[in-house]
């Protein structure tokens, strides 16, 4: 019973810092240190036997999904589709409202 307890209080504790690291980051913070640390908790977890590997990137798509509204490699492609048009056309960028930049 104790396991359990300890285990939903781990997927918890994982949960609101994965979500506090996405809202940081939708808010165009730098949470590199906040991610190398949430990264470190969960490679803990893993190894104490409190959450999966499987279970861990499960999460992190969710809450992932949860708080930007697209998966992971969505985000990635937008970023990436930005990047390029920032350096072929300039203008065209900025003429893109800089909250759908993001």
């Amino acid at each position: 019973m104790r396991d359990e307890r300890d285990r939903t209080k781990f997927i918890n504790a994982c949960r609101e810092q994965l979500i506090s690291l996405y809202t940081a980051s939708k808010d165009g913070k730098n949470v590199d240190a906040d991610k190398y640390r949430t990264q470190g908790f969960m490679r803990a977890g893993e190894l104490m036997g409190l959450i999966s590997k499987e279970q861990g990137q499960a999460l992190i798509a969710d809450l992932h999904v949860q708080v930007f509204g697209e998966t992971i490699d969505e985000r990635a492609t937008r970023k990436r589709k930005l990047a390029a048009l920032k350096e072929s056309d300039p203008d065209a960028y900025i003429e893109i409202p800089a909250i759908e930049r993001r």
